[in-house]
């Protein structure tokens, strides 16, 4: 099974910290242009930024691109301090022994859109099988942004939170991950295989065409977390819940509720292609951050 890619996109706003009065973001806006700011923010961090409580690395690879007011590309993120062994996968054999200085980097797409007449940017972070570096990204351009512009504040809010077409749209199936436990019944079909060597899901669809079970914001208040950090369904505790959400043209795997399948979560695993290394083809996963974040600013602006 193909390696999870995954997409966080943000709305991303500036305000006055004095009176909480929402600012512009193009040209010639206070304190700045927030798109000169990005752009400024991504070549200065072409260094890799150490995250040394975490043992983890980042930093910037800008691409070129054609798309206005823009800033796209690769953050290359790295992690290291522990020891382990590769082996082929099909003999066994080790192959090489990984020391605890030896750092694993994976480049992980990002793009920020600032559009010129607009009161938010959007902001769209690539994941790669729940590895993420969003979290350092975001907090070190807030604290560089609020560094330079003491009286004001950068915010990053999930879409998914803030997008009242999206709690609106139509959910044409959901499916239940990873379950706490696997019946006795359900071990046998798995034909003499551990249920730790299987995925193991339970999908709900409406059965009809154009009918659908819910709104993606009723799914969300149907299935709160329990607080062992599980939903339940059917009298069974799942870890993670996926949505089939209509955005835009196409329906779209989107998260509600689970760790690295928070609400908002995009799953675009099948709608990119992919480099013989798992990662995705840079203008494949480019064109799809596109399109998304077009979807989801009419949706925002209608």
């Amino acid at each position: 099974m193909a390696f999870a890619i995954g997409l966080r996109v943000y709305r991303v706003s500036i305000t006055r910290k004095s009176d909480k009065e929402r600012m512009t973001i193009g040209p010639a806006a206070a304190p700045c242009d927030l798109f000169a700011f990005a752009e400024q923010f991504a070549q200065i961090k072409q260094e890799p930024t150490v995250e040394s409580e975490e043992q983890r690395t980042w930093f910037f690879e800008p691409k070129d691109t054609n798309s206005i007011r823009t800033v796209h590309g690769y953050i290359n993120y790295g992690t290291h301090g522990f020891e382990s062994k590769f082996k082929d996968v099909k003999t066994r054999k080790e192959k090489y022994s990984r020391q605890s200085s030896d750092l694993e980097e994976i480049p992980l797409y990002f793009q920020m859109w600032i559009p010129e007449d607009s009161e938010f940017a959007l902001m769209a972070f690539q994941s790669f099988q729940s590895r993420s570096c969003v979290g350092f990204v975001r907090a070190s351009m807030i604290a560089s942004f609020e560094e330079r512009y003491p009286q004001y504040r950068l915010n990053f809010n999930v879409v998914a939170n803030h997008a009242t077409f999206l709690n609106s749209a139509p959910v044409k199936s959901v499916t239940f991950h990873r379950p706490k436990t696997v019946s006795d019944r359900a071990e046998r079909y798995f034909l003499g295989r551990g249920s730790d060597e299987v995925d193991y899901d339970l999908t709900v669809r409406a059965r009809k065409r154009g009918y659908s079970l819910s709104t993606y914001g009723e799914l969300k208040d149907r299935f709160p977390a329990t607080t062992q950090g599980y939903v339940e369904f059917d009298g069974h505790q799942f870890e993670n819940v996926t949505a089939d959400v209509q955005i835009g043209r196409k329906r779209r795997s989107v998260g509600v509720y689970g760790t690295g399948f928070d609400a908002g979560y995009l799953d675009i695993s099948e709608q990119v292609r992919r480099e013989p290394s798992g990662h995705p083809v840079f203008a494949s996963i480019e064109s799809e951050v596109d399109e998304i974040l077009q979807d989801f600013f009419a949706g925002m602006t209608a």
